[in-house]
């Protein structure tokens, strides 16, 4: 199937991306410190995520990043030990880059559904929640995150067909790091790398996108066809 699509179009949005979610993190991290002083602590995750080995499914997908993910971040108060906030940054996008690139024949990151999209399918992604835990809370040697995302699977005109929430988890003992924020780090990016490993490992056989990849089959056929026909004609 030979899509009409721009070369390097995902790269090119990546990079536009990666520019617009460091802005975010400045004027979120001066609105923090503004806010509520120096006693916060502050986490902003760098990525670092493998092209998972999988077999890439017959589909091209566009991956959608919309503006609230690439500038999540999360927030709150523990009585008695202080603020925390963990700033994902530029992440989602990175780790949607390598799961696109892994997990489907092609692929291309935007931030909206468009009419010109050479794409069979959509998938849109969404954090509902993340939750973290100190060792004081849990008296034990390990800062603790859950994240749990949610994944829209769309037909090719952004209808949606199905959904899929995953929750994902990481840790890290505190004594491997000097403090709070290299632990949290690093427990976030293990919640996200779980994320990872889990969607791209069941993506095929989840309900859900079982669903969404047979919506997708007939015009994926009529398409190879299509172009076996040319092939044969030259």
């Amino acid at each position: 199937m030979k899509l009409s699509q721009r070369p390097d179009s995902s790269n090119q949005e990546l990079a536009r991306l990666r520019n617009k979610g460091w802005h975010s993190r400045l004027l979120l991290l001066l609105a923090v410190l503004l806010a509520s002083g120096c006693g916060t602590v502050q986490v902003q995750l760098q990525s670092d995520f493998p092209v998972p080995l999988v077999e890439p499914l017959p589909v091209s997908v566009g991956v959608l990043v919309p503006d609230e993910l690439l500038g999540f971040t999360h927030s709150e108060e523990i009585p008695g030990l202080g603020d925390y906030a963990i700033g994902l940054g530029q992440v989602p996008a990175d780790l949607l880059q390598r799961l696109g690139t892994g997990v489907f024949r092609q692929h291309q990151l935007q931030q909206a559904v468009t009419a010109d999209d050479a794409v069979d399918g959509y998938l849109l992604t969404n954090i509902e929640e993340v939750q973290l835990a100190l060792p004081k809370q849990t008296r034990s040697d390990y800062y603790e995150v859950w994240i749990r995302f949610r994944f829209e699977f769309l037909d090719q005109t952004g209808a949606s067909v199905s959904p899929w929430v995953l929750s994902s988890y990481g840790k890290a003992n505190e004594g491997d790091y000097r403090g709070a924020e290299g632990a949290l780090q690093a427990a976030a990016l293990l919640a996200c790398r779980d994320a990872m490993a889990f969607f791209s490992l069941n993506l095929a056989s989840h309900p859900s996108a079982q669903q969404w990849l047979a919506n997708m089959a007939p015009a994926q056929a009529a398409a190879d066809t299509a172009e076996a026909s040319k092939g044969n004609g030259q």
